[in-house]
């Protein structure tokens, strides 16, 4: 971690402790195998699945779809909630004095508590979630929502109020961060519709829609699998393995179509006379 972290200009580097720097002046760089941390490992065990769960979708294969995509995005999604949350807990996330959401510590209690969120959500509206378990809707409901506006609020207040304060590579990082937040403020459709409807009402939307119980899940696994593989990159980054210029449009133009966009747009289309994009809100 230590390369990302050095300023290429030391005087910078001196006024601002902690910041985050780009590595675009490093001439010897670490592989990604020889500076491992422990959340890589289980991130990229979800990653594969979600590689397995786009290509079913690209093909349309649904055959025992909500146990092989959504049960097992669900148990390696909550290992990795478990990882980052151990990491919290026992100080393996280094704290800093960087202003806002730029706090390292804020971003991983941010994406951590994001995934547990969306895992949740997945599963609500799965076959797998139990029936018992219906009655938690209304706190899980509001603890996700809150999530939800605070991944999107945080970054973009520390974005505008806090500007000067953040390097170059803070200011990127934060732009990252809403566009982030904004995809997950998308589900607060979903979540206030849990919440707010009573409890027949998704048993009314599968009545007319009924692969909205592998569209529902599947759109919340993608933005988890996007949220994931964006802190993949970032760690990345920060060790120095590759350079923040290099890993956002890598994040964008590789990462983000593969995982969530060519997926989605195959599971619309495969499915387009079963699901509805917004009627179901109102069932």
């Amino acid at each position: 971690m230590a390369l990302a972290l050095e300023a290429t200009d030391e005087k910078v580097g001196s006024e601002k402790a902690n910041a985050m720097f780009d590595t675009l002046n490093v001439t010897s760089r670490p592989q990604i195998l020889e500076s491992p941390e422990t959340r890589d490992a289980t991130t990229l065990a979800f990653l594969a699945h979600g590689g397995l769960v786009s290509a079913l979708n690209i093909a349309g294969l649904y055959e025992n779809y909500e146990t092989v995509a959504i049960g097992v995005a669900a148990f390696l999604g909550l290992i990795n909630v478990a990882v980052g949350t151990y990491e919290l807990a026992s100080g393996g996330v280094a704290d800093d004095e960087r202003p806002g959401f730029a706090h390292e510590r804020s971003i991983i209690l941010y994406t951590t508590a994001y995934l547990a969120a969306v895992v949740w959500l997945s599963c609500r509206f799965s076959p797998l979630y139990p029936a018992g378990l219906a009655g938690l809707d209304a706190p899980l409901c509001v603890a996700s929502a809150c999530v939800y506006v605070y991944g999107l609020l945080s970054p973009l207040a520390t974005l505008t109020l806090l500007h000067e304060q953040l390097t170059p590579t803070e200011v990127l990082r934060m732009k990252g961060m809403v566009a982030s937040g904004a995809v997950g403020a998308v589900f607060l459709l979903e979540t206030f519709a849990l919440l707010l409807n009573d409890a027949g009402w998704w048993e009314r939307v599968l009545a007319l829609y009924p692969a909205q119980s592998v569209l529902e899940p599947s759109v919340t696994l993608f933005a988890a699998y996007a949220v994931e593989a964006g802190m993949l990159v970032h760690r990345l980054a920060r060790r120095g393995v590759i350079t923040f210029a290099q890993a956002v449009p890598l994040y964008a133009k590789g990462v983000l179509p593969l995982l969530t966009l060519l997926p989605m747009g195959c599971l619309f289309w495969w499915k387009r006379d079963e699901v509805s994009f917004w009627d179901f809100f109102w069932c």
